[in-house]
């Protein structure tokens, strides 16, 4: 582990207590303020562009690092469901996974909670991916990718999909993916000392206000749950400590259970959703490179 990975992990243990004793509307205010910070130390490379669109009423970011780059991945930032609007914390993984897969990345700014619970994201994510298909991409040309929350809606938008009989995309890709709601994985127990940065209270609260009256077991709610049968290749991270380690675990054992390829990796004592921080982690941009390449062999050429 980098010194700059310990670092973090001693700032974020530093942080837990605190965020530990927020009640959910506390927990939105805090993280909302810590991302807004992530806006004002972001910075842009010269090569990079950042331009702004809404698309069928749900406001989007576009990233690009190439004027004639092979396709669009279609990113879902993470915040419990519940903060990340702008998603400016996930510009410097944006760029950088642009780079790395020669791909745009298209961020979607999906509506949160607790003004807008369960679907509402979904149907945004549904609402853009449509546009894409409807306006010159085709399904081989695109990526879904999405940390914690948004691994969930790599997973769950996949599934909506589905059932509605739209073609999946080319690959997936779920960094440390909040995907089971229920919270029965082993590690929110074993790991729950262990990990640097995420109460449990504060997921289940987070959790609770997302389903509204649904099940969490719904598996549009809790991916983990899905039947995987049809999906595409799926690339799954998260750290070895997170309490959240069970969700990216089960995600590849059940995919894989329905033959569909998964490469899997829980990368060692990493915080939760560590590559949205490449600004400063070393094990950040290498994931980010790892992910380029699985992507480079999944997407279509154009």
């Amino acid at each position: 582990m980098s010194w700059q990975a310990s670092v973090f992990n001693m700032i974020f243990r530093l942080q837990k207590p605190g965020l530990k004793k927020k009640n959910f509307s506390q927990a939105k205010e805090s993280m909302q303020a810590t991302m807004a910070r992530a806006e004002q130390a972001f910075k842009l490379p010269d090569y990079a562009t950042l331009s702004h669109e809404t698309i069928n009423g749900v406001p989007c970011e576009w990233l690009s690092t190439g004027a004639n780059q092979r396709g669009v991945v279609l990113y879902f930032h993470g915040g419990a469901f519940m903060v990340g609007s702008p998603p400016a914390a996930h510009r410097e993984l944006a760029w950088r996974l642009s780079a790395a897969a020669d791909m745009k990345v298209l961020l979607v700014d999906y509506r949160l909670t607790p003004e807008h619970i369960f679907p509402a994201a979904l149907d945004d994510g549904l609402t853009v991916y449509r546009w894409l298909l409807d306006n010159g991409y085709i399904a081989d040309h695109i990526a879904f990718a999405g940390d914690s929350a948004g691994g969930n809606m790599t997973l769950a938008v996949m599934l909506l999909a589905q059932q509605n009989n739209l073609p999946l995309p080319a690959a997936g890709v779920c960094l440390s993916p909040w995907a089971d709601l229920t919270h029965v994985g082993d590690s929110i127990v074993s790991n729950e000392k262990k990990d640097p940065m995420l109460p449990v209270n504060i997921l289940i609260n987070a959790a609770q206000v997302y389903a509204g009256d649904k099940l969490l077991d719904d598996p549009l709610i809790s991916p983990v749950f899905a039947d995987f049968t049809g999906f595409p290749p799926l690339q799954v991270f998260a750290g070895s400590t997170e309490i959240l380690l069970s969700d990216a675990q089960r995600i590849a054992e059940n995919a894989r259970a329905k033959n569909v390829e998964v490469e899997f990796k829980a990368w060692h004592k990493q915080a939760h959703a560590f590559p949205v921080m490449a600004q400063f982690l070393p094990e950040a941009r290498q994931a980010i490179t790892e992910m380029g390449k699985f992507l480079t062999t999944k997407i279509g050429t154009l």
